[in-house]
Protein backbone atom coordinates (compact mmCIF):
# COMPACT_ATOMS: atom_id res chain seq x y z
CA UNK A 1 0.00 0.00 0.00
CA UNK A 2 2.85 2.18 0.77
CA UNK A 3 4.90 1.83 -2.48
CA UNK A 4 1.10 2.26 -4.05
CA UNK A 5 0.42 5.20 -2.49
CA UNK A 6 4.43 6.62 -2.76
CA UNK A 7 3.86 6.21 -6.95
CA UNK A 8 0.92 8.21 -7.02
CA UNK A 9 2.01 10.55 -5.22
CA UNK A 10 4.78 10.81 -7.20
CA UNK A 11 3.06 10.64 -10.19
CA UNK A 12 0.70 13.40 -9.07
CA UNK A 13 3.74 15.80 -8.15
CA UNK A 14 5.97 15.17 -11.32
CA UNK A 15 3.11 15.38 -13.60
CA UNK A 16 1.86 18.91 -11.70
CA UNK A 17 6.26 19.82 -12.47
CA UNK A 18 5.51 18.83 -16.24
CA UNK A 19 2.18 20.81 -16.89
CA UNK A 20 3.96 23.84 -15.14
CA UNK A 21 6.80 23.67 -17.28
CA UNK A 22 4.75 23.27 -20.48
CA UNK A 23 3.23 26.51 -19.83
CA UNK A 24 6.14 28.30 -19.05
CA UNK A 25 7.70 26.80 -22.49
CA UNK A 26 4.31 28.11 -24.44
CA UNK A 27 4.68 31.48 -23.20
CA UNK A 28 8.11 31.95 -23.87
CA UNK A 29 7.13 30.43 -27.27
CA UNK A 30 3.94 32.40 -27.82
CA UNK A 31 5.94 35.99 -26.80
CA UNK A 32 9.31 34.64 -29.00
CA UNK A 33 7.16 34.47 -31.72
CA UNK A 34 5.27 37.56 -31.54
CA UNK A 35 8.22 39.45 -31.36
CA UNK A 36 10.05 37.90 -34.05
CA UNK A 37 6.51 39.08 -36.16
CA UNK A 38 7.67 42.41 -34.72
CA UNK A 39 10.55 42.64 -36.74
CA UNK A 40 8.89 41.25 -39.80
CA UNK A 41 6.38 44.00 -40.17
CA UNK A 42 8.85 46.81 -41.86
CA UNK A 43 9.60 43.97 -44.32
CA UNK A 44 11.18 40.04 -45.10
CA UNK A 45 14.51 41.24 -46.60
CA UNK A 46 17.86 38.93 -45.34
CA UNK A 47 18.46 41.63 -42.52
CA UNK A 48 15.06 41.90 -41.18
CA UNK A 49 14.38 38.24 -40.93
CA UNK A 50 17.81 38.03 -38.89
CA UNK A 51 16.51 40.73 -36.66
CA UNK A 52 13.15 38.72 -36.37
CA UNK A 53 15.24 35.70 -35.47
CA UNK A 54 17.35 37.57 -32.85
CA UNK A 55 14.24 39.07 -31.31
CA UNK A 56 12.52 35.97 -30.72
CA UNK A 57 16.06 34.25 -28.98
CA UNK A 58 15.89 37.66 -26.95
CA UNK A 59 12.45 37.04 -25.91
CA UNK A 60 12.57 33.52 -25.28
CA UNK A 61 15.28 34.20 -22.42
CA UNK A 62 13.63 37.00 -20.99
CA UNK A 63 11.39 34.47 -20.48
CA UNK A 64 13.21 32.37 -18.33
CA UNK A 65 14.47 29.69 -21.32
CA UNK A 66 18.10 28.94 -21.54
CA UNK A 67 18.54 29.96 -24.93
CA UNK A 68 21.95 27.62 -25.80
CA UNK A 69 20.45 24.88 -27.83
CA UNK A 70 16.60 25.13 -26.39
CA UNK A 71 14.85 27.40 -28.69
CA UNK A 72 14.36 26.94 -32.22
CA UNK A 73 13.83 30.00 -34.71
CA UNK A 74 12.63 29.07 -38.47
CA UNK A 75 12.16 32.36 -40.46
CA UNK A 76 10.49 31.27 -42.56
CA UNK A 77 8.93 28.10 -40.76
CA UNK A 78 10.42 24.92 -42.00
CA UNK A 79 8.66 22.17 -44.08
CA UNK A 80 9.76 19.87 -40.96
CA UNK A 81 7.77 22.18 -38.61
CA UNK A 82 4.58 21.14 -38.60
CA UNK A 83 3.34 24.42 -39.79
CA UNK A 84 0.56 25.41 -41.59
CA UNK A 85 2.57 28.37 -43.13
CA UNK A 86 5.91 26.39 -43.66
CA UNK A 87 7.99 28.45 -46.78
CA UNK A 88 5.52 31.63 -46.16
CA UNK A 89 7.35 34.70 -46.00
CA UNK A 90 6.28 37.12 -43.23
CA UNK A 91 6.23 34.19 -40.60
CA UNK A 92 8.28 33.00 -37.74
CA UNK A 93 8.30 29.20 -36.22
CA UNK A 94 9.49 29.04 -32.65
CA UNK A 95 10.08 26.05 -30.64
CA UNK A 96 11.07 26.20 -27.27
CA UNK A 97 12.29 22.49 -25.36
CA UNK A 98 12.24 22.89 -21.59
CA UNK A 99 13.79 19.86 -19.29
CA UNK A 100 11.90 18.88 -15.92
CA UNK A 101 13.28 17.10 -13.42
CA UNK A 102 12.27 14.21 -12.11
CA UNK A 103 11.53 13.82 -8.05
CA UNK A 104 9.32 10.73 -6.68
CA UNK A 105 9.38 9.19 -9.77
CA UNK A 106 13.11 8.46 -9.75
CA UNK A 107 12.55 5.73 -7.29
CA UNK A 108 10.75 3.61 -10.02
CA UNK A 109 12.69 4.79 -13.03
CA UNK A 110 16.26 5.48 -13.85
CA UNK A 111 15.71 8.91 -16.01
CA UNK A 112 16.23 11.74 -14.06
CA UNK A 113 14.62 14.42 -16.78
CA UNK A 114 12.16 14.71 -19.37
CA UNK A 115 11.52 16.97 -21.96
CA UNK A 116 8.63 19.23 -22.88
CA UNK A 117 8.03 21.07 -25.67
CA UNK A 118 6.00 23.90 -27.24
CA UNK A 119 5.70 25.48 -30.29
CA UNK A 120 4.37 28.87 -31.40
CA UNK A 121 3.77 30.52 -35.02
CA UNK A 122 2.96 34.19 -35.86
CA UNK A 123 3.28 36.10 -38.53
CA UNK A 124 2.19 39.40 -39.76
CA UNK A 125 -1.66 40.18 -40.98
CA UNK A 126 -2.55 43.21 -43.88
CA UNK A 127 -4.90 45.88 -41.66
CA UNK A 128 -6.35 48.28 -43.98
CA UNK A 129 -5.53 52.50 -42.62
CA UNK A 130 -8.39 52.91 -40.20
CA UNK A 131 -8.66 56.69 -41.31
CA UNK A 132 -8.92 58.61 -44.52
CA UNK A 133 -8.16 61.78 -43.69
CA UNK A 134 -6.02 62.50 -40.41
CA UNK A 135 -4.01 65.48 -39.07
CA UNK A 136 -1.66 64.74 -36.78
CA UNK A 137 0.24 68.01 -35.49
CA UNK A 138 -0.75 67.57 -31.27
CA UNK A 139 -0.31 71.56 -30.69
CA UNK A 140 -1.28 73.74 -33.81
CA UNK A 141 -4.11 75.65 -33.88
CA UNK A 142 -6.50 74.79 -37.38
CA UNK A 143 -4.74 71.52 -37.67
CA UNK A 144 -7.76 70.89 -40.43
CA UNK A 145 -8.46 74.39 -41.61
CA UNK A 146 -11.81 74.07 -43.80
CA UNK A 147 -13.15 76.93 -45.77
CA UNK A 148 -14.66 78.72 -48.38
CA UNK A 149 -16.99 76.35 -50.30
CA UNK A 150 -14.18 72.97 -49.99
CA UNK A 151 -15.88 69.95 -49.32
CA UNK A 152 -14.49 67.11 -47.95
CA UNK A 153 -16.57 64.28 -49.23
CA UNK A 154 -15.60 60.87 -46.90
CA UNK A 155 -18.93 59.02 -46.34
CA UNK A 156 -17.53 55.74 -45.48
CA UNK A 157 -14.49 56.87 -44.18
CA UNK A 158 -13.03 58.45 -40.88
CA UNK A 159 -10.85 62.09 -39.90
CA UNK A 160 -9.08 62.26 -37.00
CA UNK A 161 -7.37 65.28 -35.95
CA UNK A 162 -4.29 64.76 -33.15
CA UNK A 163 -4.88 68.74 -32.23
CA UNK A 164 -5.40 69.15 -28.49
CA UNK A 165 -6.38 72.95 -29.08
CA UNK A 166 -9.76 74.37 -29.16
CA UNK A 167 -9.73 74.82 -32.38
CA UNK A 168 -8.01 71.91 -34.43
CA UNK A 169 -10.96 71.70 -36.54
CA UNK A 170 -11.39 74.72 -38.08
CA UNK A 171 -14.66 74.76 -40.48
CA UNK A 172 -15.87 78.34 -41.96
CA UNK A 173 -17.82 79.75 -45.22
CA UNK A 174 -20.25 77.75 -46.42
CA UNK A 175 -17.64 74.55 -45.88
CA UNK A 176 -18.74 70.95 -45.69
CA UNK A 177 -17.51 68.04 -44.24
CA UNK A 178 -18.64 65.02 -44.48
CA UNK A 179 -17.68 61.37 -42.72
CA UNK A 180 -18.94 58.22 -41.00
CA UNK A 181 -16.35 59.52 -37.84
CA UNK A 182 -14.42 62.82 -36.93
CA UNK A 183 -12.37 62.09 -34.27
CA UNK A 184 -10.60 64.73 -32.38
CA UNK A 185 -8.53 65.24 -29.20
CA UNK A 186 -9.32 69.03 -29.40
CA UNK A 187 -12.49 70.86 -29.98
CA UNK A 188 -14.13 72.48 -33.40
CA UNK A 189 -14.22 76.13 -34.11
CA UNK A 190 -16.99 77.00 -36.27
CA UNK A 191 -20.73 75.96 -36.99
CA UNK A 192 -20.61 72.15 -36.07
CA UNK A 193 -24.21 72.09 -38.36
CA UNK A 194 -21.81 71.84 -41.50
CA UNK A 195 -19.88 68.35 -39.91
CA UNK A 196 -22.17 65.48 -40.78
CA UNK A 197 -21.21 62.07 -39.21
CA UNK A 198 -20.06 61.04 -35.86
CA UNK A 199 -18.29 63.82 -34.31
CA UNK A 200 -16.03 62.91 -31.22
CA UNK A 201 -14.12 65.67 -28.99
CA UNK A 202 -11.59 65.31 -26.59
CA UNK A 203 -10.84 62.22 -27.79
CA UNK A 204 -7.41 60.18 -27.18
CA UNK A 205 -4.68 61.25 -29.61
CA UNK A 206 -4.43 58.58 -32.26
CA UNK A 207 -1.46 57.29 -33.43
CA UNK A 208 0.38 57.34 -37.14
CA UNK A 209 -1.14 54.35 -38.93
CA UNK A 210 1.74 54.34 -41.33
CA UNK A 211 4.82 54.47 -38.73
CA UNK A 212 6.05 51.05 -39.79
CA UNK A 213 6.10 51.41 -43.38
CA UNK A 214 9.95 51.84 -44.26
CA UNK A 215 10.96 54.24 -46.20
CA UNK A 216 13.04 53.61 -49.34
CA UNK A 217 16.64 54.28 -48.94
CA UNK A 218 19.17 56.02 -51.63
CA UNK A 219 22.05 53.21 -50.71
CA UNK A 220 24.48 54.52 -53.67
CA UNK A 221 24.60 57.13 -56.15
CA UNK A 222 23.21 54.47 -58.70
CA UNK A 223 20.20 52.98 -56.46
CA UNK A 224 17.62 52.83 -54.13
CA UNK A 225 17.15 50.00 -51.36
CA UNK A 226 13.28 49.18 -50.51
CA UNK A 227 11.78 47.45 -47.55
CA UNK A 228 11.13 44.16 -49.84
CA UNK A 229 14.43 43.54 -50.83
CA UNK A 230 13.57 45.17 -54.22
CA UNK A 231 16.91 46.93 -55.62
CA UNK A 232 16.29 47.47 -59.39
CA UNK A 233 14.97 50.36 -59.21
CA UNK A 234 18.52 52.22 -60.04
CA UNK A 235 18.48 55.97 -61.69
CA UNK A 236 16.06 56.25 -64.14
CA UNK A 237 17.16 56.36 -67.75
CA UNK A 238 14.97 59.60 -67.82
CA UNK A 239 16.04 61.72 -64.91
CA UNK A 240 17.39 64.90 -66.04
CA UNK A 241 20.86 64.86 -63.69
CA UNK A 242 22.91 62.26 -61.63
CA UNK A 243 23.34 62.66 -58.23
CA UNK A 244 26.50 64.81 -58.05
CA UNK A 245 25.11 66.83 -60.52
CA UNK A 246 21.20 66.61 -60.17
CA UNK A 247 19.03 68.64 -62.84
CA UNK A 248 15.22 68.94 -62.67
CA UNK A 249 13.79 66.35 -65.17
CA UNK A 250 11.69 69.32 -67.52
CA UNK A 251 8.68 68.72 -70.33
CA UNK A 252 7.03 71.28 -71.20
CA UNK A 253 5.70 73.15 -74.67
CA UNK A 254 3.65 70.59 -76.83
CA UNK A 255 6.02 67.87 -75.66
CA UNK A 256 4.57 64.08 -75.66
CA UNK A 257 6.52 61.48 -73.35
CA UNK A 258 6.77 58.54 -71.79
CA UNK A 259 8.84 58.27 -68.03
CA UNK A 260 9.47 55.01 -66.70
CA UNK A 261 10.54 54.48 -62.45
CA UNK A 262 13.46 54.63 -60.89
CA UNK A 263 15.65 57.61 -59.68
CA UNK A 264 14.83 60.91 -60.50
CA UNK A 265 18.04 63.27 -59.71
CA UNK A 266 16.31 66.52 -59.27
CA UNK A 267 12.87 65.63 -59.75
CA UNK A 268 10.47 66.31 -62.53
CA UNK A 269 8.34 69.41 -63.80
CA UNK A 270 5.72 69.48 -66.19
CA UNK A 271 4.35 72.16 -67.76
CA UNK A 272 2.76 74.06 -70.83
CA UNK A 273 1.11 72.25 -72.74
CA UNK A 274 3.27 68.50 -72.10
CA UNK A 275 1.35 65.41 -71.95
CA UNK A 276 3.15 62.74 -69.96
CA UNK A 277 2.76 59.32 -69.31
CA UNK A 278 4.22 57.23 -66.36
CA UNK A 279 4.82 53.71 -66.37
CA UNK A 280 3.77 51.81 -63.62
CA UNK A 281 6.29 51.62 -61.05
CA UNK A 282 8.35 52.94 -58.27
CA UNK A 283 9.43 56.60 -58.66
CA UNK A 284 11.74 58.67 -56.43
CA UNK A 285 12.47 62.14 -56.57
CA UNK A 286 15.74 63.10 -55.36
CA UNK A 287 15.65 66.29 -54.79
CA UNK A 288 12.90 69.18 -56.79
CA UNK A 289 9.85 67.45 -55.72
CA UNK A 290 7.16 67.24 -58.51
CA UNK A 291 5.59 69.80 -60.39
CA UNK A 292 2.80 69.79 -62.70
CA UNK A 293 1.43 73.04 -63.77
CA UNK A 294 0.22 74.92 -67.02
CA UNK A 295 -2.13 72.65 -69.43
CA UNK A 296 0.18 69.93 -68.73
CA UNK A 297 -1.56 66.63 -68.32
CA UNK A 298 -0.31 63.31 -66.87
CA UNK A 299 -1.42 59.86 -66.45
CA UNK A 300 -0.18 56.79 -64.93
CA UNK A 301 -1.34 54.13 -63.04
CA UNK A 302 -0.10 51.59 -60.58
CA UNK A 303 2.62 54.56 -60.12
CA UNK A 304 4.19 55.82 -56.55
CA UNK A 305 6.25 58.91 -55.36
CA UNK A 306 8.51 58.55 -52.81
CA UNK A 307 9.82 62.60 -52.31
CA UNK A 308 12.94 63.04 -50.93
CA UNK A 309 16.27 64.97 -51.28
CA UNK A 310 20.05 63.94 -53.22
CA UNK A 311 21.88 63.19 -50.02
CA UNK A 312 25.13 63.60 -52.30
CA UNK A 313 24.61 66.87 -53.63
CA UNK A 314 23.92 70.40 -51.95
CA UNK A 315 21.00 73.07 -52.10
CA UNK A 316 19.41 73.58 -55.71
CA UNK A 317 17.86 70.72 -57.32
CA UNK A 318 19.67 68.53 -54.46
CA UNK A 319 17.35 69.90 -51.55
CA UNK A 320 13.81 68.64 -50.25
CA UNK A 321 11.24 69.34 -52.99
CA UNK A 322 7.73 70.31 -52.74
CA UNK A 323 3.97 68.61 -54.73
CA UNK A 324 2.65 71.18 -56.61
CA UNK A 325 0.17 69.43 -58.97
CA UNK A 326 -1.41 73.02 -59.57
CA UNK A 327 -2.06 73.07 -63.31
CA UNK A 328 -5.64 73.34 -65.92
CA UNK A 329 -4.81 69.59 -67.76
CA UNK A 330 -5.71 66.47 -66.74
CA UNK A 331 -4.30 64.78 -64.16
CA UNK A 332 -5.12 61.10 -63.74
CA UNK A 333 -2.80 58.98 -62.01
CA UNK A 334 -3.67 56.14 -60.22
CA UNK A 335 -1.45 55.39 -56.70
CA UNK A 336 -0.41 50.93 -56.80
CA UNK A 337 -3.23 48.66 -55.49
CA UNK A 338 -2.49 46.69 -52.82
CA UNK A 339 -2.19 43.90 -54.63
CA UNK A 340 0.14 45.69 -57.05
CA UNK A 341 2.70 46.20 -54.68
CA UNK A 342 2.21 45.15 -51.28
CA UNK A 343 4.46 47.74 -49.42
CA UNK A 344 3.79 50.59 -51.00
CA UNK A 345 -0.43 49.75 -52.16
CA UNK A 346 -2.60 52.26 -52.11
CA UNK A 347 0.17 54.96 -51.47
CA UNK A 348 0.11 57.67 -54.42
CA UNK A 349 2.74 60.47 -52.96
CA UNK A 350 5.27 59.10 -49.70
CA UNK A 351 7.52 62.54 -48.34
CA UNK A 352 10.19 61.28 -46.57
CA UNK A 353 9.37 62.35 -42.77
CA UNK A 354 12.10 64.59 -42.97
CA UNK A 355 10.96 66.78 -45.61
CA UNK A 356 8.50 69.87 -44.22
CA UNK A 357 7.81 71.17 -48.25
CA UNK A 358 4.24 71.53 -48.80
CA UNK A 359 1.95 69.05 -50.81
CA UNK A 360 -0.67 71.46 -52.91
CA UNK A 361 -3.23 70.40 -54.79
CA UNK A 362 -5.54 72.32 -57.24
CA UNK A 363 -8.32 70.99 -58.63
CA UNK A 364 -8.90 73.22 -61.66
CA UNK A 365 -8.48 71.21 -64.04
CA UNK A 366 -9.93 67.50 -64.87
CA UNK A 367 -8.15 66.04 -61.78
CA UNK A 368 -10.68 63.92 -60.61
CA UNK A 369 -9.17 60.38 -61.51
CA UNK A 370 -6.56 60.86 -59.21
CA UNK A 371 -6.53 57.98 -56.72
CA UNK A 372 -4.86 57.25 -54.00
CA UNK A 373 -3.09 58.20 -49.91
CA UNK A 374 -0.56 60.93 -49.64
CA UNK A 375 1.57 60.52 -46.90
CA UNK A 376 3.28 63.86 -45.20
CA UNK A 377 4.26 62.83 -41.67
CA UNK A 378 6.02 66.71 -41.53
CA UNK A 379 4.56 68.46 -44.48
CA UNK A 380 1.49 70.43 -44.93
CA UNK A 381 -1.45 69.37 -47.57
CA UNK A 382 -3.19 72.57 -49.16
CA UNK A 383 -5.87 71.71 -51.29
CA UNK A 384 -8.07 74.31 -53.30
CA UNK A 385 -9.51 75.53 -56.62
CA UNK A 386 -12.77 74.59 -58.35
CA UNK A 387 -12.89 71.19 -58.72
CA UNK A 388 -12.59 67.72 -57.60
CA UNK A 389 -9.22 66.75 -56.73
CA UNK A 390 -9.57 63.52 -57.06
CA UNK A 391 -10.76 60.40 -54.79
CA UNK A 392 -7.60 60.71 -52.11
CA UNK A 393 -6.70 59.97 -48.71
CA UNK A 394 -4.38 61.83 -46.59
CA UNK A 395 -2.33 61.42 -43.63
CA UNK A 396 -0.50 65.04 -43.43
CA UNK A 397 1.11 66.88 -40.51
CA UNK A 398 -1.73 69.37 -41.20
CA UNK A 399 -4.01 70.16 -43.97
CA UNK A 400 -6.42 73.05 -45.41
CA UNK A 401 -9.06 72.96 -47.88
CA UNK A 402 -10.29 76.29 -49.32
CA UNK A 403 -12.52 77.67 -52.36
CA UNK A 404 -14.61 75.16 -54.26
CA UNK A 405 -12.51 72.10 -54.05
CA UNK A 406 -13.81 68.83 -53.22
CA UNK A 407 -11.67 65.64 -52.18
CA UNK A 408 -13.63 62.22 -52.11
CA UNK A 409 -12.73 59.08 -50.73
CA UNK A 410 -10.47 56.16 -52.68
CA UNK A 411 -11.89 52.58 -53.59
CA UNK A 412 -10.86 49.55 -50.72
CA UNK A 413 -8.21 48.91 -53.46
CA UNK A 414 -6.31 51.72 -52.93
CA UNK A 415 -6.52 52.01 -49.17
CA UNK A 416 -2.84 51.38 -47.69
CA UNK A 417 -2.50 48.43 -45.26
CA UNK A 418 -0.35 47.94 -42.12
CA UNK A 419 1.21 45.06 -40.89
CA UNK A 420 0.01 43.68 -37.64
CA UNK A 421 1.17 40.97 -35.54
CA UNK A 422 -1.15 38.15 -34.95
CA UNK A 423 -0.18 34.70 -33.27
CA UNK A 424 -1.25 32.14 -35.93
CA UNK A 425 -0.52 28.71 -33.65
Amino acid sequence: MLLAMLAILGLVVDSGLTHATRRQARRAADAAAQAGACSLCLGTNTTQMADARAAAIQYAGLNGVNTNGNVLVQVPPGAGSGSAYAGSNGYIFVQVTLPVGITFMRLFTTQRTVNVTAAATAGTAPTPVPVTLQALNPTRHDALDVSGNARINLPSGAIAVNSSMNDAISISGNARITASAINVTGDVSGPESHITGQLNTGVPTPSDPLTNVDEPRITSSSQVTYPDGYTPNNTSLDSGGTALSPVTKSIGANTTATLNPGIYWGGISLSGNATVTFRPGRYVLAGGGLHISGNASASGTNVFFYNTRDPYSGGGAAAYGSIDITGNGTINLKAPTVSFDPVYGGLLIFNDRANTEDINLTGNGSTGGTTGFIYGKSSELSVSGNGSVGNLGAIVDHASFSGNATMNAPGVAYTPATRSVQLME
